[in-house]
């Protein structure tokens, strides 16, 4: 319900009639950055205050313009250019400008809003995301170096959407769903509503700018949401206001595209906190989406993916199966998606209790036609089938920061396909392109780790991807499925693999043409400064492939030949790569993937690398030496 205060007085933190009689500053909401083109929400960082509401003073932090969310429509801002901070007019309401960082597909850093320190570009100081919107966990379980998520010297400052309720919405409407509810009640904090599948419906009195909080509890429903909410006026915010459970109540009788929270052609939401279990199909499915922000959620023992955003009705290819846009998936769990697949039924002569392939249980985490989406600090682990999938379609955007485990447990046996990567990004039906592959873990998973493809030839290609500073360790089975570390195959054109550590993988990489989807061979592809350590098969395969060049790269010298070659290949570039008996990590066995002060890897490695790599894995700038270091860790001394 909206605020009021005395007569014709309603809800002063935005319009009010009421204005004229106010302090502005003490009654309105924060001020907050903000950049309109990509029709984002406030983007969470505060200005000092002081205890009447007015501004001390900006942060040097490259935001150049800062808006209050409280004056409308007009172009009023402050000016923190030459330190001052005079009100001023911006032409084109850029009110966030990061030095050409303002949308996806910035040619610097291709993530939305971010800033790199120490390489000339301005930085964001000190500022951070929400600690419920960013991790505090570590990789500590895999990787034997803690790493905290929220330390800002590890890498470029994500701005992701916030859930504080005084900056996450501009009407201030609050309300509120219970176990212990009513469906008839206002939706008040003591007069709630039961069931969250009301409080989003069409009919119900949520509009744009406004948040549901459903209290602690476990909810048996299908949550469809009703509504959007408005790039101008404000996201809606569905939040979980403690321990909440959804639950479906149907776990046995799923069918392909539904979802405990779903949604077809609605945008302009946040999701936020739930813990959804025992689905017969997906966790969340968000179809023909926009502007979507879907955070802190836990997904467990779903049907098909944990998280799924994809076509609602188009499956037929091209230009039309790309039909969600500005898509966020941050800081979720996706754990043992696709649970009641248990295989290919057509292999094994059984249709699995009716969940066979048919059914189309997609992966753990699918991104499907989506043009401008971030899939950022999630963990996925104990999947069934592949792990996070950004396929058919899918362009401008980027995947960092996440840990992938555990997935293929079937997909990657014979009782599946044999198949089945961690990391796909596979073009399919319709073009992708303009991704960005970083700063991830895949590690220990059935099959491969971090693959690139196009399974349909002629209908689309993949084109414009970057992979660096990623951990691939343990990925794959001997005799079982290839295993690649990180591979590339048919239609794949411009990739551009840059100083990745890869470890203990049946085989470090594999660049083939020769699968059965046909089309052209993969070319133009660069593998620079990278470390293939402790392949169980062998360091590298190149078949089937045009314009490869492969240097300054550190393999263990297990096998006679740093790499192998097949037939096909034209134009390969090799040249300082080597070998060497221990690569000099850290603490091998414990998955520390530092680099002591003696290793090979330190100054070896090639200093023509892009903008975009210049950073390590750890946030910290390359070429602390004479040098770049190989891998994805820069020592430091």
């Amino acid at each position: 319900m909206a605020n009021t205060l005395g007569t014709n007085l309603s809800g002063v933190s935005d319009q009010s009639s009421g204005l004229p009689f106010l302090d502005h500053f003490k009654t309105a909401s924060d001020w907050m950055p903000q950049n309109s083109k990509i029709g984002g929400k406030p983007q969470g960082i505060q200005l000092d205050l002081d205890e009447t509401g007015w501004v001390k003073s900006l942060p040097n932090s490259g935001v150049i313009t800062w808006q209050h969310k409280g004056l409308g429509t007009q172009d009023n801002g402050l000016d923190s250019s030459n330190n001052s901070n005079l009100f001023s007019h911006t032409q084109d309401k850029q009110l966030l400008n990061n030095y050409g960082n303002d949308k996806p597909s910035g040619d610097i850093d291709r993530d939305v809003l971010t800033g790199i320190k120490d390489n000339g570009t301005k930085g964001l100081g000190n500022i951070q995301p929400k600690s419920d919107t960013r991790p505090e966990s570590t990789t500590s379980d895999i990787l034997g170096t803690s790493i905290n998520f929220s330390d800002p010297t590890r890498e470029p400052a994500v701005l992701a959407a916030t859930t504080d309720l005084s900056q996450s919405n501009n009407s201030e409407n609050v309300y509120y769903v219970s176990p212990n509810g009513s469906d008839d009640n206002p939706g008040t904090l003591d007069k709630p509503w039961k069931t969250v599948n009301h409080a989003v419906n069409e009919k119900s009195p949520v509009k744009a700018g406004d948040t549901i909080l459903v209290q602690p509890g476990t909810y048996t429903e299908i949550i469809t949401l009703g509504k959007s909410g408005d790039s101008n006026l404000g996201d809606i915010t569905l939040k979980a206001n403690g321990d909440v459970t959804l639950r479906d109540p149907d776990p046995k009788s799923g069918f392909f595209r539904e979802g405990v929270i779903q949604s077809a052609g609605k945008g302009n939401w946040v999701i936020d906190g739930f813990r959804i279990e025992n689905t017969s199909w997906a966790g969340i499915s968000l179809r023909d989406a926009y502007n979507m922000t879907v955070q802190n959620n836990h997904t467990y023992e779903t049907g098909a993916s944990g998280i799924i955003v994809m076509p609602d009705t188009y499956y037929e290819g091209g230009e039309g199966e790309v039909t969600s846009k500005n898509i966020k998936v941050l800081n979720n769990t996706v754990e043992r998606a696709s649970w009641i697949w248990k295989g290919n039924a057509s292999k094994q002569g059984n249709i699995n209790d009716g969940f066979d392939l048919t059914t189309s249980t997609q992966e753990s985490l699918s991104i499907w036609g989506v043009d401008g989406f971030e899939v950022a600090y999630n963990t996925v682990k104990e999947g069934n089938r592949e792990g996070i999938d950004v396929k058919t379609g899918s362009r401008n955007g980027s995947v960092h920061h996440n840990t992938v485990t555990g997935q293929a447990i079937v997909s990657g046996t014979p009782d599946g396909y044999s198949g089945g990567p961690a990391l796909y990004v596979e073009g399919n039906r319709a073009d992708m392109f303009n991704i960005d592959v970083y700063n991830n873990v895949v590690a220990n998973n059935t099959a491969g780790g971090l693959v690139i493809t196009d399974e349909v030839p002629n209908q689309g290609d993949v084109s414009d991807i970057r992979v660096y500073n990623n951990i691939v360790l343990d990925n794959g089975k001997d005799g079982v499925n290839s295993g690649q570390g990180i591979g590339v195959s048919s239609n794949v054109s411009d990739v551009e693999i840059v100083n990745n550590t890869v470890d203990g993988n049946v085989q470090g990489f594999l660049i083939d043409g020769s699968d059965n989807y046909g089309g052209y061979k993969p070319k133009n592809i660069l593998v620079r400064n990278n470390i293939f350590a402790n392949s169980s098969f062998r360091n590298g395969f190149v078949e089937d492939a045009e314009n490869v060049t492969l240097d300054h790269n550190l393999f263990t010298n297990k096998f006679e030949k740093l790499y192998e070659t097949g037939n096909g290949v034209s134009n390969l570039q090799a040249e300082n790569n080597t070998q060497t008996d221990s690569v000099g990590f850290a603490d091998l066995e414990g998955n520390n993937f530092n680099l002591t002060a003696d290793s090979p890897a330190i100054d070896a490695g090639s200093a023509a690398i892009a903008d975009y790599a210049k950073l390590d894995y750890n946030g910290k700038q390359r070429g602390q030496g004479k040098g770049v270091d190989i891998g994805a860790y820069e020592f430091q001394s």
